[in-house]
């Protein structure tokens, strides 16, 4: 070979990483932190201030709460010439979860007077809640339903001659 030397190019040097701004480098971990805060204090604020949205985050005394006031506006519209008998308070043990158990509250009231006169009753009683809707639609009244707020159904219908029965019931809650 003849001693011929071809000179390559230098090879050009990597550009060399500039260093991060210090307040650039905080400040995804102050945004981050910020946003955790921000949620736990919703959280909290939610907890304490938003209403149940199922009834197993109620509590058995709140549904008893809601039936002795209903059964205050059942017990004002019986009509004269007829008496009610209140059963008071049944409770019975009921499973929220697999790993809770619960309580359900049913409080029957019996309303009994002349015979023939149920489906008045039944009128006059369902007359007394706000939104009640009785049954059958057209015709003589056999029963009626209402919700009464707060996860408690009150149905009342009629059991004989003379005899119209109001169940109030609250479901499955914690004791």
């Amino acid at each position: 070979m003849n001693g011929v030397t071809i000179d390559a190019p230098a090879p050009e040097a990597a550009p060399q990483p500039q260093p991060t701004p210090p307040a650039r480098r905080y400040l995804w971990p102050v945004l981050v932190g910020a946003w955790a805060l921000l949620l736990l204090v919703l959280a909290i604020w939610s907890a304490r201030n938003d209403p149940p949205s199922l009834r197993d985050q109620t509590t058995a005394a709140s549904a008893k709460a809601t039936i002795d006031q209903v059964v205050g506006q059942v017990t004002a519209g019986v009509p004269a010439g007829w008496t009610i008998q209140d059963k008071g308070y049944a409770e019975k043990a009921c499973s929220l979860s697999a790993a809770r158990d619960g309580v359900a509250v049913t409080r029957t009231l019996t309303v009994s007077g002349p015979v023939g006169g149920e489906s008045a009753t039944v009128e006059a009683l369902a007359a007394t809640l706000p939104d009640a809707v009785t049954r059958p639609a057209d015709g003589p009244k056999e029963g009626f339903y209402h919700d009464a707020g707060n996860y408690v159904a009150v149905r009342g219908k009629v059991i004989g001659e003379g005899a119209v029965s109001v169940d109030l019931s609250s479901g499955c809650r914690v004791p």
